[in-house]
């Protein structure tokens, strides 16, 4: 169980984060919504120990993240962050990657046989031994998502790992984010900017705005009010095929 307990960020006399506090459930899909600047990467950031509170804790079941070193926070928590860059290397070796916290002086028979575990449950067996930069955004989206997963860690988080992909790479993406979050019994936090695609796939939606949680509550409770006060847009909900959509 990943618990976010009373979480504030200031930085340069801004409050970037004020009083944050959520739990998350093993198998359960978290999305974090709201506007630009709301605080959602820094939420990820302190959660992934990257940066430090200026108040409140972290933990991850007992283990207090600020308490601990960043190779010791790997082996509790995968982050995809916005900044993965291709580098040029096969699809292989870069899902490998998600071993480091575990390797010591060289790669193991147990680092290679997880690693082909994991491009074989996600399909990328194609492409193994293909470069990074030849591959399709999709694809690439998808050996992250393996790099993550072969890591093994209880909480995984992930910035905004749809972006700039099409609609149906965007499904294909949400489909194996949802999967492998319900069969390895994972706690996943996502941030999103598709409100749809959110209430879609989420089991949970915490909506911030200016560094404040202004709702946290499961898709079926979550409603235009919700979003057309923070956003100052106003929305309204439809329902198509006994699916709930908020529009503008």
């Amino acid at each position: 169980m990943l618990k976010v307990d009373n979480i504030s960020y200031r930085r340069n006399d801004r409050n970037i984060l004020r009083s944050v506090s959520f739990e998350t459930c093993k198998g359960q899909l978290y999305a974090v919504i709201g506007p630009n600047g709301a605080g959602k990467s820094t939420l990820l950031n302190i959660i992934s120990g990257r940066i430090r509170p200026s108040h409140g804790s972290v933990f991850i079941g007992e283990m207090n993240v600020a308490e601990q070193n960043r190779r010791s926070i790997a082996t509790y928590v995968s982050y995809l962050t916005q900044a993965n860059q291709a580098v040029p290397c096969s699809v292989e070796d870069s899902v490998m990657i998600g071993r480091k916290p575990y390797i010591s002086w060289r790669v193991s028979k147990d680092d290679l046989i997880k690693t082909d575990k994991v491009i074989e449950e996600l399909n990328l067996g194609y492409i193994r031994k293909k470069c990074v930069t030849q591959i399709s955004g999709g694809e690439f989206q998808k050996s992250l998502i393996a790099r993550a997963l072969v890591q093994e860690t209880d909480v995984v988080l992930m910035d905004e790992p749809i972006n700039h992909l099409d609609i149906r790479n965007q499904i294909e993406i949400m489909d194996i984010i949802r999967h492998v979050t319900q069969t390895k019994a994972l706690n996943t936090v996502v941030v999103m900017h598709d409100i749809n695609l959110a209430m879609r796939y989420a089991d949970k939606i915490l909506l911030l705005d200016k560094g404040e949680v202004r709702r946290f509550c499961s898709p079926d409770e979550f409603d235009e009010k919700d979003v057309s006060s923070v956003y100052n847009v106003p929305f309204f909900t439809k329902g198509i095929n006994d699916r709930k959509y908020l529009l503008y």
